[in-house]
């Protein structure tokens, strides 16, 4: 399981700004935009006073509170879904576009690289050349930095959507910088993660969280729209309709259109919002690995190497323990630190 995926599902502090804010707004749209049909004043007409108050209250707690629920217990779903393992994995247009836009910034910084040698393997190097040539180191940097932000090392482990391949890429970070396996090792690093950063951690994962639960109810509010418009065209010959007089033929019409339109660009919006929101979540990630690696390695009673080289090593070492055991081809004996 993608280990931001699992992270993101935990029920915790994050369940009233990402769960329950979002589903609020939800239940309060479909009141306010959908009474002709569900006609509630009817439901007050006979109370009064601390009655209504109260019936109001209970009408819009209870949805809220289902619908927080349910976001949160669908949270691997719907995050499998944005990132494109669920649905738009069935559509190999949407990961082929991504392919070759990867595609593009390797040929880019292959060039680059290619030009970069030429420059520097010609013996006579002149002002002007040396200008090119830190022109050119630049670009270089700004490329290669682009693609590992964007996309995953390996091209056929690209996914059908940026916020997937983002989170991939953050996934695949510890592995080509330290050797170390970001999902099994995961779990473990929380451990020694100071409690200042984990609430740093949690801060950035309750503003994805609710970006992502707002853009997918905007698409849920945007299908009853759908819905809505679909009856009041109906409803003229339904006969036996049970719809109140004025909600009967186009006069809401309009009305649920331009509230449609509205969720699809609340949708967008929080979408590409999500997008920036991820990445900003996959570099805690990312300086999670950076700054307490080796504590975690203390951890385990290893000896700090002495420099990024064994380092390296190390963790691969402790990577085919802890996933392959017994069945690993490669694992060499650990040498413990027994002072610590």
């Amino acid at each position: 399981m993608n280990i931001f995926t699992s992270y993101l599902e935990k029920l915790g502090s994050n369940f009233l700004v990402a769960a329950m804010v979002p589903s609020l707004a939800l239940v309060l749209a479909i009141i306010f935009v959908f009474d002709p049909i569900l006609n509630l004043p009817v439901l007050f007409e006979n109370e009064s006073g601390i009655y209504q108050l109260v019936g109001f209250s209970l009408l819009l707690a209870i949805p809220t509170i289902i619908t927080g629920f349910t976001l949160t217990a669908l949270n691997t779903f719907i995050l499998k879904l944005f990132e494109g393992y669920v649905f738009l994995h069935r559509f190999p247009s949407f990961r082929a576009s991504h392919q070759r836009k990867a595609n593009k910034l390797l040929i880019r910084q292959e060039a680059l690289k290619r030009r970069i040698e030429v420059i520097e393997n010609y013996g006579i190097r002149t002002n002007r050349a040396e200008k090119v040539l830190t022109r050119l180191r630049k670009q270089y940097y700004l490329v290669t930095a682009e693609y590992d932000h964007s996309y995953p090392p390996a091209q056929d482990e690209i996914l059908p959507t940026k916020f997937g391949n983002i989170l991939k890429a953050s996934e695949s970070y510890p592995g080509t910088r330290y050797g170390i396996d970001g999902v099994e090792f995961w779990p473990r690093l929380i451990h020694v993660i100071p409690k200042e950063y984990q609430q740093s951690i949690d801060g950035t994962r309750n503003e994805l969280s609710f970006l992502v639960n707002i853009s997918i109810l905007a698409v849920g509010f945007f299908l009853l729209c759908v819905l809505a418009i679909l009856y009041t065209f109906a409803g003229p010959a339904l006969e036996t309709s049970t719809a109140p007089p004025e909600f009967v033929g186009f006069g809401y019409t309009f009305r649920y259109l331009i509230a449609g339109l509205l969720a699809l660009m609340v949708n967008y919006f929080f979408n590409r919002a999500s997008i920036y929101s991820v990445g900003s979540f996959g570099m805690m990630i990312r300086s999670a690995y950076d700054l307490f690696r080796l504590d975690l390695l203390e951890k385990f009673r290893l000896q700090v190497p002495d420099n990024s080289v064994d380092e390296f090593f190390v963790w691969k070492n402790l990577t085919e323990l802890l996933v392959l055991g017994t069945k690993s081809l490669e694992f060499e004996p650990l040498e413990y630190d027994l002072e610590k």
